[in-house]
């Protein structure tokens, strides 16, 4: 009866106010076995015995306790694999306590324990293991919790966790560079930057990772939860206990926007900026990089993982001075350690938490002034005249009536008109004529080294222009390194050079740009008018991706040719055509 129930777990509340279980997880390749150890009294709390007249508990209430807590742990205790499907077990073993003949005085059942090995196969080695434990539901008054170690097989390695009612915990296996229990200082050293390596530097699946990145333009706060703690602060909604599929993740999505748009004020410069929800992916453990795209797939409620970027983009030129607040905690999530990196190459850490007081929750950055980005400055377009060649159209006029005159028969008037034609020749040699570009001297080339540093310049300012604030501002800096009608057109080819398709089209920030050759295209072969130049180049840009503490390196190396040319006074780039692309170097490191 419910009444009674109740009594028997309220007077038992007075000798074990929490019921308690040990597990040890022993596996190999092919099987994990788990030995549970459990109190007497635990038959009481799960299995309904009740105590006789005599403030006993029958040998036959007893036996028939611990044989039904065979199937109550195989429902309770659940084992699951890297998609959270959960692994089917058997009870092999039962080690019983020894039974009285006239049964256990109520008051004495936690003197006496019990032992049952659950065996889960497996068809390979696993390489994740979910560890879940459901004893008691939520509304049980008494929790019950379970104290596990798991043991690799074969290895050193030993895993401890307490967990609660409803709660689960996930190991990672390696099988291929298992660290025996001899091994040195140095050869677990080696181990865990190894797991690290492998893992990304994620290597809890039960924690919030937190990392807020202040970038020139931006601030992006990237934040990773496990879906078991998400939904003990959200109304998750399932049609599976144990999993979301993937037509339930866009209801979730709209409840994290919901919770997170308002709760945790951000400002730039002074100015509260609101966030722009760029992703909000669901994992399983099978990922390890959480800034590439996440392929659609229903994940488990017990082992996956949310990942939510939150993009706070400068209403300014740059991010001078920020704050960011978190104001909302949780009994699962009653403090998050944030890993904070800043340009030009600052990492710190800060810890909100519901123990602090409100001003010590607030996190708060400036930018030293050396470091904002610098004002990209034209480069003027100097340019020496062209040679030009005078036709003094006056002067061979009169030279030629001079000459003519010449044929008057009268001395006197042939010297009157040749004299006076002479003299209007002389007059006229530079107000009566036009000019034309000189046909025998060449017009003043720009010299290979000056054709190189105004490139260079120019081609910098071009990269230099992406860490300026918002698309509008970027076109109005780029408009310093490049003509208006190109704008569009490099913007665009500059974006795509620089995307990382596999980080889901994320753009790098440039690192570094070398110059691995370039010289001047001689005149006779290009169609520019002077005193624009067309340059060939090969250059080699380095750029970078962060997210989630790790960072994604690229090289890329560009063939190509530009076409430079003098407007309003200033040197610009007006086209540019790419003649080959290619990746030389990639790859991934932790911070």
């Amino acid at each position: 009866m419910p009444g009674s129930e109740a009594r028997t777990v309220s007077e038992s509340t007075a000798w074990h106010p929490i019921s308690v279980t040990e597990a040890s997880i022993f596996v190999t390749r092919s099987k994990a076995i788990v030995r549970i150890q459990m109190f007497a009294e635990d038959l009481i709390l799960f299995q309904g015995l009740e105590a006789n007249d005599q403030d006993r508990i029958s040998p036959e209430d007893l036996k028939r306790g611990l044989a039904d807590h065979r199937a109550f742990l195989l429902e309770r205790v659940t084992l699951r694999d890297a998609e959270g499907e959960p692994i089917k077990g058997e009870v092999t073993d039962v080690k019983p306590f020894e039974i009285p003949a006239d049964g256990i005085l109520s008051s004495d059942m936690m003197l006496h324990t019990a032992t049952y090995e659950l065996e889960f196969p497996f068809s390979e080695p696993p390489e994740f293991l979910t560890i879940q434990q459901d004893m008691s539901d939520e509304n049980f008054i008494i929790p019950s919790e379970m104290k596990l170690t798991v043991h690799q097989s074969g290895t050193a390695l030993n895993y401890t966790e307490s967990l609660l009612p409803g709660a689960s915990t996930t190991v990672r296996f390696d099988w291929e560079q298992a660290i025996t229990e001899d091994a040195t200082d140095a050869e677990w050293e080696t181990w865990f930057s190894k797991q690290r390596e492998a893992t990304l530097g994620i290597t809890s699946y039960s924690s919030v990772y937190s990392f807020v990145y202040i970038e020139p333009n931006e601030i992006r706060h990237e934040i990773l939860i496990p879906l078991a703690t998400l939904k003990t602060i959200l109304p998750v909604k399932s049609r599976d206990a144990s999993f979301i599929e993937i037509d339930e993740q866009d209801p979730i999505r709209t409840l994290i926007r919901d919770w997170l748009r308002e709760e945790n004020p951000v400002t730039i410069n002074g100015a509260r900026v609101m966030p722009e929800f760029s992703r909000i992916d669901f994992y399983g453990l099978d990922l390890r990089d959480f800034a590439a795209q996440a392929a659609e797939q229903k994940v488990s409620l017990a082992s996956g993982r949310v990942g939510i970027i939150l993009r706070y983009q400068t209403p300014d030129d740059a991010v001078r001075d920020a704050t960011l607040t978190w104001e909302k905690y949780y009994s699962t999530m009653n403090k998050i350690q944030s890993v904070v990196i800043s340009y030009p190459d600052r990492i710190d850490r800060f810890e909100f938490s519901k123990h602090n007081k409100a001003i010590d929750n607030v996190l708060k950055w400036t930018c030293h002034p050396e470091a904002l980005p610098q004002p990209i400055k034209s480069v003027p377009a100097t340019i020496a005249p062209r040679p030009e060649l005078t036709i003094p159209v006056g002067s061979l006029i009169c030279l030629a009536i001079a000459f003519f005159s010449l044929r008057i028969p009268r001395p006197s008037g042939r010297l009157l008109v040749s004299g006076a034609a002479l003299i209007l020749a002389l007059a006229a040699w530079r107000t009566a004529g036009f000019v034309i570009d000189h046909p025998w001297q060449k017009p003043p080339e720009q010299s290979d080294e000056q054709a190189t540093e105004i490139f260079q310049k120019l081609h910098q300012g071009v990269y230099r222009s992406l860490d300026f604030g918002s698309e509008d501002r970027v076109y109005d800096v780029l408009a310093t390194s490049v003509d208006g009608n190109l704008l569009e057109k490099l913007y665009l080819q500059l974006h795509q050079s620089l995307e990382m398709r596999e980080q889901s089209g994320a753009v790098a920030r440039i690192q570094s740009i070398k110059y691995d050759s370039g010289k001047q295209i001689p005149r006779r072969s290009t169609t520019v008018p002077w005193p624009g130049f067309e340059y060939s180049s090969t250059w080699t840009v380095a750029g970078t991706v962060e997210h989630w503490g790790h960072i994604h390196e690229r090289q890329n190396r560009f063939d190509a040719v530009f076409t430079i040319e003098p407007r309003d006074g200033n040197w610009k780039i007006t086209r540019m055509d790419i003649a080959n692309q290619q990746q030389v170097a990639a790859k991934t490191r932790l911070r």
